[in-house]
């Protein structure tokens, strides 16, 4: 080893600075170094740390396109499978309208009894049981509409009168929501006695008694008040759950009064009084609408009720009353002990 290469290396391991390269550059932490210790360790770590944050401060811009590239995408893979489910839905809905639409005209065909009592009577006869009581919702429509009003209302209810007295059942319950039935009740009697002329013939109108339960009022069909085909109860949505708060409201100030005995208030008195108030409990409830919507019929009086509508129809026909006696017919009502 010469001479001049063994002084270097004693320079080296003295601390003195050799320049190896006069063409090399040194990093930024060996620059810093040539000062004191304490100074060039502060200054070479102040480096690194501004080093390292210049690269923080350029990758998260990089990461914010990147991220809000993939939200356009997604957002637009989103929208098309939106609009796909909607289509597919649509078009299922639609042809499943046309199907119920193309069912319920064919069954108005099948089940056209004309007017004629005697027609009624023999899809009747086939059934093994019919309901002892009857009820059924109905929905005033828009004055605009066809058969829509009070008026449209009335004929719809005087039909179902005269399908219910000519197949039999003795009890029928008709309810609308705002009581139109009950504020118009003279009118709505001479509407009924005139379907049941077209049906029966003038000479032989069936007796009948409307009864609204909640003013406790009964009008007869003519003066005679005698034995009655079928009694008619109309009922809105004052009979359903405010009933049902009057009721309960006048039991605790009989309590509060010492008049009622807290142990006496059961079950049986509840549905008791109600009854004389609202009237028993129908059998069957129909409901002559596109979907089963109650529209606030009284709630203790559909405990073991059996229910019947047709999917998308929106009138009352003859087809919809029939079809739910046949199903009252055919089902099996467990009453539990």
């Amino acid at each position: 080893m010469s001479s001049e290469k063994i002084a270097e290396n004693a320079r080296l391991l003295g601390g003195e600075d050799v320049d190896v390269s006069n063409n090399r550059v040194p990093p930024p932490e060996a620059s810093v170094l040539k000062g004191p210790s304490r100074l060039k360790a502060l200054q070479a770590v102040a480096h690194s740390v501004a080093f390292d944050e210049d690269q923080n401060i350029k990758t998260p811009k990089n990461n914010a396109f990147w991220n809000q590239e993939m939200g356009r995408i997604q957002y637009f893979i989103c929208k098309i499978l939106l609009v796909g489910m909607y289509l597919v839905f649509g078009s299922f809905r639609y042809l499943q309208y046309e199907y119920n639409a193309m069912k319920l005209r064919v069954w108005n065909v099948i089940y056209n009894p004309s007017n004629t009592p005697q027609l009624i009577r023999q899809d009747v006869t086939k059934l093994d049981k019919i309901p002892h009581r009857l009820a059924a919702i109905l929905e005033m429509k828009s004055a605009g509409s066809v058969g829509g009003g009070a008026k449209g209302l009335m004929n719809d209810g005087s039909e179902v009168v005269c399908w219910t007295v000519s197949a039999g059942i003795k009890h029928l319950i008709l309810y609308d929501f705002d009581g139109i039935l009950k504020k118009n009740v003279l009118e709505f009697r001479e509407e009924i006695r005139a379907k049941l002329s077209k049906y029966f013939g003038p000479s032989n109108v069936p007796k009948f008694a409307l009864r609204i339960p909640h003013k406790n009022k009964v009008y007869f069909s003519n003066d005679d008040s005698d034995k009655v085909s079928l009694e008619i109860s109309l009922l809105s949505n004052r009979d359903g759950r405010q009933t049902i708060v009057d009721l309960t409201k006048t039991m605790a100030e009989l309590t509060k009064s010492k008049e009622l005995k807290a142990e006496d208030i059961t079950m049986r008195l509840m549905d008791k009084e109600l009854t004389q108030l609202v009237g028993p409990e129908p059998d069957l409830l129909l409901y002559f609408g596109p979907s089963l919507d109650l529209q606030g019929f009284p709630p203790w009086h559909l405990r073991l009720t059996e229910f019947h509508w047709e999917q998308d129809n929106n009138q009352v026909a003859y087809s919809i009353f029939i079809r739910g006696l046949h199903k009252y017919s055919n089902c099996k009502i467990n009453v539990g002990k």
